[in-house]
């Protein structure tokens, strides 16, 4: 496609994927029902993120095409953000897809993973690992759960939202995944409270962890695989609808 623009009829977009403050730093018990909930590791396995272009109301995607494994708390070191060549226009929505890697028929790489966490998101076939600890300021509880959701994210840009790409310009968006959003009461409220205590109660066995074995013999488990869908989002335009993932289109 590049080949028959001119130099003049591209720009640069670059594509950062990264967590919010409450994966980067925590949610803090004013936020919930009075625990602090701290991730130290946050990572998910992302397929084809890019931007959409709409003309006469039909929808062109421009991804970059591939699975990629990133690692949130972290945070993007220099150099780390995807970026490509890519028509100069404007651009009023994004996609993405968060996914187990045998979702595709591409191999997944580090986005700013380690190799290790590559591996094991391959060889465990979750799309979503989440490890962190929680504390009310008397107890705490550690847990460490993985998910296997198949989920695309779509957001529609209006206004500022948009980017608008200059010739020879450079772009940024920021696909921004929202932690918090695990701990809602209930999927499909964004304004729904924040708690930690019924996971808490979920440690059957009273060691110190929650498992993924506890969440779902507390029923627990089929809320938070719902509310998996609601933490993809793009930064400056909120949360994107999230529904179960498939083919590109």
């Amino acid at each position: 496609m590049l080949g028959a623009l001119g130099c003049s009829d591209i720009g640069t977009h670059e594509l950062a994927i990264e967590g919010n403050e409450a994966i980067t730093q925590s949610i803090d018990a004013s936020a919930t029902d009075g625990w602090t909930i701290t991730f130290t590791s946050f990572v998910v396995v992302v397929h084809d993120p890019g931007l959409i272009e709409r003309t006469d109301n039909e929808p062109t995607w421009v991804r970059e095409n591939g699975v990629t494994v990133w690692e949130l708390v972290s945070g993007l070191a220099e150099g780390e953000a995807l970026s490509r060549q890519i028509r100069a226009t404007s651009y009023d929505g994004a996609d993405f897809r968060i996914a187990p890697a045998s979702a595709s028929g591409y191999d997944a790489v580090i986005g700013n993973a380690t190799t290790e966490q590559v591996e094991a998101a391959v060889d465990g076939g979750w799309s979503i690992h989440v490890i962190g600890e929680a504390s009310d300021g008397m107890q705490s509880v550690d847990f460490d759960w993985t998910f296997d959701t198949n989920t695309r994210y779509r957001c529609k840009f209006e206004g500022d939202e948009v980017v608008a790409l200059a010739a020879d310009g450079t772009e940024t968006s920021v696909i921004e995944i929202m932690g918090d959003a695990l701990f809602r009461t209930e999927a499909e409220a964004d304004d729904a409270p924040l708690v930690f205590q019924p996971i808490f109660d979920a440690d059957a066995n009273v060691d110190g962890q929650v498992t993924n074995d506890e969440l779902e013999a507390a029923g627990l488990m089929d809320t938070m695989v719902e509310l998996t869908r609601e933490l993809g989002g793009v930064r400056g335009a909120g949360a994107c609808p999230g529904f179960e993932g498939g083919a590109n289109d």
